[in-house]
């Protein structure tokens, strides 16, 4: 391919969800491109706005508290696993809204009792570790009030 075929392409992967620096590397890797050229093409794309890592983490962090409703902890992980900076997660991450937050936490509360029966003292720290799996923290979960039958 040549490497307008090659940039071409790699703007439809770009312009079809966002994607992150490394995402695109990783594209290009495996498209065969030499180094070099990669990176002169990475630098095309996000000239052109088709690679935004801002704009990408603040995607991420939306789409995961609105659709996924992970927490804080697991989009944090997510987002060091795609390459981004701790100051850029740092930067967006505080802009997440705390009431739709805490409603997060209580749905995935409210979901866990319709599987799992109500919560007792015995399936409480099964509970604690469900929502711990989900990017909630020890002190966020305790700052929702739990109905619990003994």
């Amino acid at each position: 391919m040549t490497a307008t075929e090659i940039l071409s392409k790699l703007e439809r992967y770009c312009a079809y969800q966002d994607r992150c620096t490394q995402e695109v590397l990783t594209k290009l890797r495996s498209l065969q491109v030499e180094e070099k050229e990669a990176q002169q093409l990475l630098q095309l794309l996000k000239n052109d706005g088709f690679v935004n890592d801002e704009r990408y983490v603040q995607s991420f962090i939306r789409g995961k508290v609105n659709s996924k409703q992970w927490g804080v902890q697991k989009i944090r992980l997510g987002l060091l696993q795609k390459g981004i900076s701790k100051d850029l997660i740092d930067k967006y991450i505080k802009d997440i809204n705390p009431q739709q937050y805490t409603d997060n936490i209580q749905t995935a509360i409210r979901k866990w009792t319709q599987s799992h029966g109500p919560v007792t003292q015995e399936n409480l720290t099964k509970l604690y570790r469900h929502l711990m799996s989900k990017g909630f923290t020890y002190e966020e979960i305790k700052g929702v009030e739990l109905k619990t039958e003994n």
